[in-house]
């Protein structure tokens, strides 16, 4: 099933943030497109030739959920769990950079209070490791 795109694209920022591998066939776990690149001899080798046609087949047939990148790897990258593509047409990428934008006052208010709290924990749980050691200084 494919997930119907989102009109606005994520900025390039956004995109390189989140992008940080490439493969030659991949799924975008936003909208369920399969995307693959241009190299025919990749391809085949890790498809075989049988499924390697098979899947021009049905880029043919059904282009909106088969995308054929010019490039020989596929960029792509984690968030929230899932594989996301870049430059696939959902542009769900764009509901997260929004999410995140919108909210960074948020955001930046949880981080400074979390990290705080982690600093203090840290904190404390130095405090009573070094009265650990102190402790069993004598037993050496």
């Amino acid at each position: 099933m494919i997930i119907k795109g989102n009109s606005q694209k994520p900025s390039k920022e956004f995109e390189e943030a989140i992008i940080h591998t490439g493969s030659i066939l991949i799924d975008c776990h936003l909208c369920g497109r399969t995307h693959f690149g241009d190299n025919e001899d990749a391809l085949i080798e890790d498809l075989g030739e049988k499924e390697y046609k098979k899947l021009l087949k049905d880029s043919k047939k059904n282009p909106d959920k088969y995308v054929q990148h010019d490039t020989e790897m596929v960029s792509w990258g984690d968030i929230n769990g899932k594989q996301a593509v870049l430059g696939c047409p959902c542009n769900k990428l764009s509901v997260y950079e929004n999410l995140f934008w919108n909210n960074r006052y948020i955001i930046e208010e949880y981080f400074s209070s979390r990290a705080g709290k982690e600093l203090k924990e840290a904190k404390d749980t130095k405090n009573l490791a070094d009265k650990v050691k102190k402790a069993t200084d004598f037993i050496k």
